[in-house]
């Protein structure tokens, strides 16, 4: 990605997206350029009031890539493009109810068949 195109980038992130938790807008030095694949940017994003970090996958181009390796069938791939991007706010809201879980993601598991350890 050429310099002017980062610059650009950054530029768009600042007009478009507010921190998710307080509603701020990110300054320049907020936004941290992590690298580029095919079409798609990442960079993480540290708001400088509430210090919540946010990694955003940017396509560049603005289209997705077909013709992509995946593990979704067609239809089910259908069903998660009808829905939309991931907004911001949805992952706010993720970070916060896995945050409050005990556990995280990992299940109880009750395995009858195993011996217990010594």
């Amino acid at each position: 990605m050429s310099h002017k195109n980062l610059q650009e980038l950054i530029k768009n992130l600042q007009e478009f997206y507010k921190c998710p938790s307080c509603e701020t807008n990110y300054h320049f030095e907020d936004i941290r350029f992590l690298g580029e694949i095919e079409v798609y940017c990442f960079v993480q994003l540290t708001c400088h009031e509430c210090s919540l970090p946010l990694l955003a996958t940017v396509s560049v181009n603005g289209k997705t890539r077909r013709g992509r390796r995946s593990d979704l069938r067609a239809s089910e791939e259908a069903k998660f493009a009808s829905r939309g991007a991931i907004t911001a706010g949805e992952i706010a809201e993720f970070h916060r109810y896995i945050s409050r879980s005990r556990g995280g993601f990992s299940p109880k598991r009750s395995n009858k068949n195993s011996k217990p350890t010594k």
